[in-house]
């Protein structure tokens, strides 16, 4: 192997963190603009997420429908979740750091391959400073989203190593892994996270817990 890439989100950091924040300034938003109690729009918001998981992309349209609010314009409810302020709770897992430093010190070649809005991926990457230690980052929204392969195509060509010689780490068993694979790259799943009770493992080469056990992967 030469290298090794990442998804962001339950990977490296916990999403927790700024989707919470980013309900609440929808929230807060809401009640200011339509009277309504923003604790039960961010428990409502709160609610389905969890149950439909970060995958599903009509969060807030449910949320506008449930509210009745069929004059609100949804796409201003997702720039102010997209712009939500990082504050210092916002940080990286902490086997994260040791993980890529001794990565990099051996050798490898690192980067991240991140769905979701560009700016936000970005300013999240910029908070916790990976762009020290990450070679290359790929947003999936400019390429295609995963689980195309395309991205993983691109940035492995940014980086230029052969799939063979790379493997991707990541928490998402739905979306995650199969564009990896498809593509003849290895793939190591990550129990962390709100998919961490989930028990599909197709496209799955390896199950770690913490992130350092890709280190003993790397040598077998």
């Amino acid at each position: 192997m030469k290298a090794v890439l990442f998804d962001l989100d339950y990977t490296l950091c916990d999403a927790d963190q700024y989707y919470l924040g980013a309900f609440r300034d929808v929230s807060n938003y809401i009640q200011e603009k339509h009277g309504l109690s923003n604790e039960e729009i961010y428990k409502f918001l709160v609610n389905r997420w969890r149950e439909k998981t970060t995958s599903y992309s009509h969060l807030f349209d449910d949320l506008l429908e449930h509210l009745n609010l069929h004059n609100e314009n949804v796409q201003t409810i997702i720039k102010i979740f997209n712009s939500h302020e990082l504050d210092s709770e916002f940080e990286l897992y902490p086997d994260v750091i040791p993980t890529l430093r001794k990565l990099r010190s051996q050798g490898y070649k690192l980067g991240i391959v991140t769905d979701g809005n560009v700016e936000r991926q970005m300013r999240k990457i910029q908070k916790l400073e990976l762009e020290k230690l990450i070679d290359n980052v790929t947003y999936t929204k400019n390429t295609e989203p995963k689980p195309s392969s395309i991205p993983f195509e691109t940035a492995l060509g940014v980086i230029k190593i052969k799939p063979s010689s790379a493997i991707y780490v990541a928490d998402n068993p739905f979306v995650d892994f199969k564009g990896a694979k498809t593509i003849g790259m290895k793939t190591a799943r990550i129990l962390r996270g709100m998919f961490a009770d989930i028990t599909l493992n197709e496209h799955v080469d390896f199950t770690i817990e913490k992130l350092d056990e890709i280190l003993k992967i790397l040598k077998t």
